[in-house]
């Protein structure tokens, strides 16, 4: 049983851990990966770099947690701004609230990690599983809100990842190449294409919807005719 007087030690220990994570994401974003050091880390969160490693091990190993905690809030604040908003049109508002967190600069900091990884190793093994169970927790959201679609179109994952992908991509290249109007136009047809699929599985489950009343309707008896 923890005693009463180590509750303000773990409650400050648990505060210096947050700031070091939040930190490290701010870090990313303003600074980018190649200088997103431990030192600078340290500095914004308000600790020595001997408190920093006494939380983690490496720059990796935090770098991997922050974008983990990222993914975790970035879930939260889209499942809260989508049950906030009142309209009727439920994909196109997955669609804007995903887009405007695509393209927050907090965002960025993901972006950074993904592109670190492709030449470093070690990061790439702290950041792959953490992407694929994101990755995971986006498609359990997304049969949740499109639970028709989710059952009967076979290829509802592959889908919303690649909605995912595209939309991820254009965010990435709006936060090179700032253009207002490319954004609108690669947003619109990344709706058309999620309001096909999710059609396409609304039409498969009426089409079952219905065999399956054909099949329990009752079979009007055969008269019997009688003889001439």
């Amino acid at each position: 049983m923890t005693s009463p007087s180590n509750i303000p030690t773990q409650a400050r220990s648990i505060a210096t851990r947050a700031r070091l994570l939040a930190s490290a994401v701010d870090a990313l974003v303003a600074d980018g990966y190649a200088g997103a050091s431990t030192t600078s880390i340290a500095k914004r969160a308000e600790v020595s770099q001997g408190a920093l490693f006494k939380h983690f091990p490496s720059k990796h190993a935090l770098l991997g947690e922050a974008l983990q905690q990222l993914f975790t809030e970035l879930v939260e604040e889209f499942r809260q701004k989508l049950a906030r908003d009142q309209r009727a049109d439920r994909l196109g508002a997955a669609i804007a609230i995903l887009w405007e967190i695509f393209c927050s600069p907090t965002l960025q900091a993901a972006f950074e990690l993904y592109l670190a990884a492709r030449t470093d190793r070690e990061l790439a093994a702290l950041v792959t599983p953490v992407l694929a169970a994101h990755q995971q927790n986006l498609l359990a959201e997304a049969r949740v809100l499109f639970p028709a679609a989710a059952e009967h179109n076979p290829d509802f994952d592959p889908m919303i990842l690649s909605i995912m992908n595209m939309m991820q991509g254009a965010a990435l290249a709006a936060s090179v190449i700032p253009s207002r109007e490319n954004g609108e136009r690669e947003l619109a047809l990344i709706e058309r294409i999620a309001r096909q699929e999710l059609l396409r599985g609304a039409v498969a489950a009426n089409a079952a919807a219905r065999a399956k009343q054909a099949n329990t309707t009752p079979a009007l008896p055969t008269p019997v005719k009688g003889n001439a």
